[in-house]
């Protein structure tokens, strides 16, 4: 009888603890599962604080250069938005890089991040913070992007370039490592970039059209009224020596981009596209690094940002 009650008892090779429970392993999936929608969680909301201060902060500038005043805005107001903006994009770089499991998105978006937030402090770390977004985000977008193994994966990578490229023409301009006029050129690699970034709603009808209309209405605008527009482009969007067209396409891309992504319910490829609309050119510091943050939530997919995939990997095998 005590052969027969030990052979029927459970065995540890069966998948069970010690003592016959199986609790323990199940807590072990959930608390897993748990974490990965906690890191998804988190990139979202970081990123919607992120797109809110610089879209604030765009939309305030541009206002305040209208020849009327639509909306008055209290200078109290105006003054934490525009200086907390830049303290807000660099923390949001640091919280998505703890965020994420893969290295080269975590080292990447730190360095940016952790500079990017001492040069708002002093000025003293503005030429090592250009240094650490240029490198960083090299390092986390292409890190993100990984080698290019499909048509839709090379497309993201030849947008990254464009637009990482114009980043570091804009900033060694800036600070004086190559000649100002280079700006312009950076400017346009940029916005080049964020009308390339309209590839990525190929097929969805309802996002191209958005994109159209967008296009349609600021080419509009630069014709009935180029110099309200040239000036709106100037200060909200630090657009300088590129053709309104470039800016036309670039905010169509960006749009169609955008309404694809909440259509696919892909927030952070809509949360990225939004921050390189409201950014426009990284001429300066704080915009490069906005640039930076948007293009990686809207080129590294989610799943491959917070390592969501290796994750699955590593729990089917604990599970094993």
């Amino acid at each position: 009888m005590s052969n027969e009650s030990s052979s029927e008892r459970p065995t540890a090779s069966e998948g069970e603890g010690p003592s016959g429970d199986t609790r323990p392993m199940a807590r072990l999936d959930w608390d897993w599962t748990r974490l990965a929608v906690s890191r998804d969680q988190i990139v979202f909301a970081a990123g919607v604080v992120a797109l809110v201060m610089v879209a604030s902060t765009t939309t305030i500038d541009v206002v305040r250069n209208l020849p009327y005043r639509p909306l008055v805005i209290p200078e109290i107001v105006r003054s934490l938005t525009v200086n907390g903006t830049p303290a807000v994009v660099a923390v949001t770089l640091v919280v998505i890089a703890l965020a994420t499991r893969q290295d080269d998105i975590r080292v990447g978006l730190l360095f940016a991040g952790v500079f990017g937030l001492l040069a708002t402090i002093s000025e003293s770390a503005t030429l090592p913070a250009v240094a650490a977004v240029i490198g960083g985000g090299t390092l986390a977008l292409f890190g993100g992007l990984g080698r290019p193994a499909t048509y839709r994966e090379g497309s993201r990578a030849a947008v990254g370039t464009l637009i990482i490229t114009g980043v570091a023409v804009s900033l060694a301009s800036n600070v004086g490592l190559i000649e100002v006029g280079f700006r312009g050129f950076g400017g346009l690699l940029a916005l080049a970039g964020l009308a390339a970034l309209g590839v990525l709603a190929e097929g969805d009808w309802v996002a191209l059209v958005a994109g159209v209309l967008a296009f349609a209405f600021v080419v509009y605008a630069s014709v009935t009224r180029p110099f309200v527009v040239g000036s709106g482009l100037l200060v909200g969007f630090a657009v300088v020596d590129v053709p309104h067209l470039l800016v036309a396409l670039a905010l169509g891309g960006g749009t169609a981009t955008a309404v694809s992504g909440l259509r696919r319910r892909e927030h952070s490829l809509s949360i990225g596209a939004g921050l390189l609309l409201f950014v426009g050119v990284p001429a300066t510091l704080p915009r490069a690094t906005a640039v930076l943050l948007g293009a990686t939530l809207a080129l590294v997919s989610t799943e491959r940002l917070i390592g969501k995939d290796s994750h699955d990997r590593n729990t089917k095998e604990v599970l094993k």
